[in-house]
């Protein structure tokens, strides 16, 4: 199947060396020296939401200014559909490609796109407030679906019913940071 997806720049051999190293030592004993490994790959669908900004003068310009000016902007956001996270997308170093993933590797979104679309625009009016203040307007331009690919090594054997450790390492070198 064809889909949009960052692209895989970490292949999984790398992955389980960063999951080693990674490990506490808690994580270590828990898991043991002679534990089974096994790594999937798994492509988790992600959306990207285009917001208009129109941004009013605060009310003391208002007062000074005749005819102040609206400003009008774009900001993006992506939201996670498997968690509902939501974060201020930069997409500086992102390559999108569209690859051929087989059916069993994808994790659809369990969210609505109106649900995230409305946390994206609660976060958007909360980063925006803090940089730009006064009245803002946001409007809903795109939503656009990608899949952001996960190295997933899970320690010990994979039954149905048992509990397995696992850790997931981002295959794409994209991080996600709180800046604000």
């Amino acid at each position: 199947m064809l889909v949009d997806s960052f692209a895989v720049k970490i292949d999984q051999d790398k992955a389980l060396q960063m999951v080693k190293k990674r490990m506490s030592l808690f994580g270590k004993l828990l898991v043991g020296k002679n534990s089974e490994t096994e790594m999937k790959t798994i492509f988790i669908e992600n959306k990207i939401i285009t917001y208009k900004i129109n941004h009013e003068a605060p009310f003391f310009v208002k007062w000074f200014k005749k005819d102040p000016k609206i400003k009008s902007n774009k900001v993006r956001m992506i939201a996670n559909g498997s968690t509902a996270g939501v974060s201020l997308y930069d997409d500086t170093g992102v390559n999108i490609v569209e690859m051929d993933v087989d059916e069993d590797q994808l994790q659809r979104s369990d969210y609505p796109d109106n649900q995230l679309e409305i946390r994206g625009n609660a976060l958007a009016r909360k980063i925006l407030r803090r940089r730009v203040g006064g009245h803002v307007t946001l409007e809903t331009l795109e939503i656009k679906s990608v899949y952001r690919p996960y190295h997933v090594v899970f320690f010990g054997k994979l039954v149905e019913g048992q509990k397995v450790r696992y850790m997931p390492v981002p295959a794409d070198e994209n991080m996600v940071r709180k800046t604000f």
